[in-house]
């Protein structure tokens, strides 16, 4: 029960904070800093401002984070966009109408990056992909390998269509639920795969399902046969025995005390 209400007044306390960030947001803001973690950078104009709690975003901003930091950004379209540390987006178009619907780019340069999508139409571009949903949940990470750069997109909620941004490159897959692709730069986009489980998922697993997981993967595993090379046992010798052998006679036993008084020297 104590713990429920801490929930729900957590709930009511992160509600009260978006709402305030959006009504404190100015006429030509598009979004605002909702939650901070360490620090962020906001980009403008040439110059960058250290972000801080219900700062407002315009549009062609850059936020940036540091090393350990987390920002979590609110929009007018309630868009959601929560950064990762080390990571980089611009707000490249925002175009938002009650009446009619909107249209929303972001240019993630690096980094991780999730969206939760709003009322508009929504994209992000790296620098390999373009992921286009709507009323949707999905990462994007944009990192490098072996000196090629890379963005993995991987969809929790709704669907979202990824292309190539090179326009030389034709092709495009749909994400569902669950689903990721990786895409080198200058490559096609492949075909889509499950998301892989988690390495610890069996450790913090408990009770009787955690036992079973554990022998399942132990039955899993192929272990090849192990010759052994056993030394040749020498011959046992034994000795005989000659069970005709007879022993000597036991001693006479000595003569027994005489009973009685006896005197000695008297």
């Amino acid at each position: 029960m104590k713990r429920s209400i801490q929930r729900a007044l957590g709930l009511i306390c992160a509600a009260g904070i978006l709402l305030s960030a959006a009504t404190a947001m100015a006429k030509d803001d598009v979004g605002a800093v909702v939650a901070l973690k360490g620090s962020a950078l906001i980009g403008r104009d040439a110059k960058l401002i250290e972000a801080k709690l219900k700062d407002g975003i315009l549009l062609q901003d850059t936020v940036e984070t540091r090393e350990s930091a987390k920002a979590k950004l609110l929009f007018i379209d309630d868009s959601v966009l929560t950064m990762a540390e080390k990571s980089k987006v611009v707000i490249r178009e925002f175009i938002y109408s009650k009446d009619a619907r909107g249209k929303s780019i972001f240019n993630l340069l690096d980094g991780k990056m999730r969206s939760v999508v709003g009322k508009s139409d929504f994209e992000v571009h790296t620098p390999t992909v373009v992921a286009a949903a709507r009323g949707t949940v999905f990462d994007c990470e944009v990192g490098k390998s072996g000196g090629r750069v890379f963005t993995t997109c991987t969809c929790f909620e709704g669907l979202v269509d990824i292309r190539s941004v090179d326009p030389t490159i034709s092709g495009s897959v749909t994400l569902r639920p669950g689903m990721t692709v990786t895409v080198p730069i200058g490559q096609p986009v492949p075909a889509p795969i499950p998301v892989p489980p988690a390495p610890t998922a069996v450790l913090q697993s408990s009770g009787v399902a955690a036992a079973e997981a554990v022998t399942e993967s132990l039955r899993s595993i192929q272990t090849p046969p192990i010759t052994q090379q056993v030394p040749p046992v020498p011959p046992i010798t034994e000795t005989p025995v000659n069970v005709g052998v007879k022993l000597p006679p036991a001693p006479p036993a000595p003569p027994a005390p005489p009973t009685g008084s006896v005197r000695v020297g008297w």
